[in-house]
């Protein structure tokens, strides 16, 4: 599987990596009138998003490519989205999606936690996602209807299996150790480390 491309939160003035969620969705773009369609190996959602959290969370970009009603044996053909929070897409200049949304200024309900990640603390596999771990910052955040209730700071328990990786050389098997109990037992939801 192919590295994916990671949504991005930012939070205290840091543009973070979106690692997993838990207890909810965060945004469905089906909701929305999106029929969101994967335009790339590194995208199997088919959507990338940059959130914001102040005492609350914020949807503000949105990208995907949007695909456009019509018989469903045929390819999907590609077009602009619906206007979403009264922002209607526009190509994006770079990333080619075709429908980008900026300055959506969207609040969200979403209750459950986030797990965030900044700087990478060790060597990314070329493939997949990095384990949550692997980032040299890793904090969770909790949310209850959209409000933000509690921001933990895991960067400790995270290094501590770093290390144990780096000394005994068992990455893909690091979440199977007794080691690894006091760093599930942190979180207030189930990130689901040990599947």
């Amino acid at each position: 599987m192919t590295q994916q491309m990671s949504d991005r939160l930012l939070f205290e003035g840091v543009s973070c990596e979106l690692i997993c969620w838990a207890g909810g969705e965060l945004f469905d773009p089906f909701a929305h009138g999106l029929q969101p369609v994967r335009n790339c190996t590194a995208l199997d959602r088919g959507v990338l998003a940059h959130y914001r959290v102040d005492e609350r969370l914020w949807l503000d970009e949105l990208m995907l490519d949007h695909a456009l009603p019509g018989p469903p044996e045929r390819k999907p053909r590609l077009g602009r989205g619906p206007a979403i929070n009264g922002v209607s897409p526009r190509t994006h200049p770079d990333m080619g999606f075709t429908s980008h949304y900026a300055r959506l200024d969207l609040p969200l309900a979403f209750g459950g936690g986030l797990l965030i990640g900044e700087g990478d603390a060790c060597e990314r596999p070329g493939r997949g996602s990095p384990p949550a771990w692997a980032y040299a910052r890793l904090r969770e955040l909790v949310f209850t209807q959209g409000e933000l209730i509690e921001a933990v700071d895991h960067s400790e328990i995270a290094a501590a299996l770093r290390e144990r990786d780096r000394r005994f050389g068992d990455a893909h098997r690091v979440m199977a150790y007794p080691a690894a109990e006091a760093w599930r037992q942190a979180f207030a939801y189930d990130y689901g480390f040990c599947e």
